[in-house]
């Protein structure tokens, strides 16, 4: 069914906005119900600077000698956070001082393919490396004696804040806010008490996120002590022999796949533990031809676009799994599933996989090369105790899932209670 908005012609000229998505109904009330409320400012007005972006510079070859920095786009941040795992980078020398990112700066995602795109904001922590960003991301530096960053973000990833984002964006060939309409967000300013609690709690909730990467960290060290390869680097010579019966009988020409670090790899992996194929542990392989959503438990392996990421469920998914996944049955009697997991995305199997893909581009991975991958098998007391850390993990990064999505809902409430409250006052004066 078709929904009308009604808007007089002297608030569009105000807005100076004559698309109709800027006018849903859900946006009006909105706005309109945020007006009511006496504390709210336009984020411009609690600024210290304008809202800038950053840029795309055309010099972004990296030279072995240069000083790397981190480059911020739009799947860097996720809400609350910044995610630097598979950030891009820039070479310092193609940066000024005033591109860098600041502690405390709030980043917010303002152009993107769809609507979900938009609104993603993740403040800068005093912890996190060099960075800066391109020009989808905003940067808010706000005035610290009126807004709290860390009450701005929070307010930025919650319906009032998202919603008002979406209201302001406009399609053309994507979705797309500028700094000077970021700047006309409307901000409810309470006071710096419930500000300072805002920032206490956003705070407890970035702790645990870091003793989450603490636990898995301590896992993967465990394991890589225990087979000798802690420390172990990837060394590439420039020449090697290969005999050319192995060439023959792996079917293979490009020199990459022989290359020496392979070898000593592996080597070091059979001094150090008993090897066994994956498939010496696959109950079931299982290709997904039809819509399946993952249960808790199932273990789950990419085999392209990214082939080799492991993963078992731990809580229902509301959703169904693509087509470039494998459901695995593994025979748990035999080896611990968390283990097995940690084994795959680790640098043993990052290193077979690179090596499988060498000479070209690897977008899949083949079911033979999956169940030849070789997996160490260390003492069942160890795989236990690895895989009791990555459950520790999984489990406080939950706490502070709950706890983000908590903070974020106490100030909905906060916000909720004092447009009724506004509202209350109102229609006292009416009567």
């Amino acid at each position: 069914m078709a929904r009308i908005s009604i808007v007089k012609l002297s608030e569009i000229e105000y807005v100076k906005r004559f698309d109709a998505g800027r006018y849903r109904t859900s946006f009006l009330k909105l706005e309109k119900d945020l007006k009511k409320m006496t504390i709210i400012r336009k984020l411009g007005y609690l600024l210290v600077e304008p809202v800038r972006t950053g840029y795309t510079p055309r010099d972004r070859d990296i030279y072995q000698d240069d000083i790397r920095i981190h480059f911020l786009k739009t799947d860097n941040l996720i809400e609350g956070v910044i995610n630097f795992e598979n950030s891009d980078f820039l070479p310092a020398r193609s940066i000024s001082e005033s591109d860098y990112l600041k502690f405390k700066n709030v980043t917010v995602t303002i152009s993107g393919a769809h609507y979900d795109v938009i609104g993603r904001a993740a403040i800068f922590l005093d912890y996190y490396p060099p960075s800066v960003t391109n020009q989808n991301i905003a940067v808010i530096k706000t005035d610290k004696n009126l807004l709290n960053p860390f009450y701005l973000t929070i307010f930025l990833n919650s319906k009032y804040g998202k919603e008002q984002l979406w209201m302001l964006s406009r399609q053309t060939e994507q979705f797309n806010v500028s700094c000077r309409e970021v700047e006309e967000l409307l901000i409810p300013l309470f006071d710096a008490d419930f500000q300072q609690e805002i920032e206490t709690l956003v705070k407890n909730s970035f702790e645990l996120i870091e003793k989450t990467k603490s636990l898995y960290s301590q896992a993967e060290k465990l394991l890589l002590e225990k087979l000798g390869l802690e420390g172990f680097q990837e060394k590439y010579e420039l020449s090697y022999t290969a005999n050319l019966s192995k060439v023959f009988g792996v079917h293979r020409i490009d020199a990459e796949y022989f290359q020496t670090t392979y070898n000593r790899f592996m080597e070091c992996l059979k001094e150090h533990s008993k090897i066994a194929k994956l498939k010496e542990f696959i109950l079931d392989f299982q290709k997904l031809k039809t819509p399946y959503e993952p249960k808790v438990g199932d273990f789950l392996l990419s085999k392209e676009v990214m082939p080799g990421t492991a993963y078992v469920v731990k809580e229902p998914v509301e959703g169904i799994a693509a087509g470039s996944i494998l459901i695995l049955k593994i025979d748990e009697d035999k080896i611990n599933k968390e283990y097995l997991a940690l084994c795959i995305n680790s640098i043993i199997g990052n290193l077979q996989i690179g090596r499988e893909g060498e000479g070209s581009v690897i977008t899949h991975w083949r079911p033979e090369q999956i169940e030849n991958l070789q997996v160490p098998i260390l003492y069942r007391k160890v795989q236990e105790e690895i895989s009791s850390l990555i459950k520790q993990s999984h489990e406080t990064k939950q706490r502070a899932r709950e706890l983000w999505e908590e903070t974020k809902r106490k100030v909905e409430k906060t916000i909720e209670n004092e447009i009724r409250k506004q509202l209350r006052i109102f229609k006292k004066s009416i009567t």
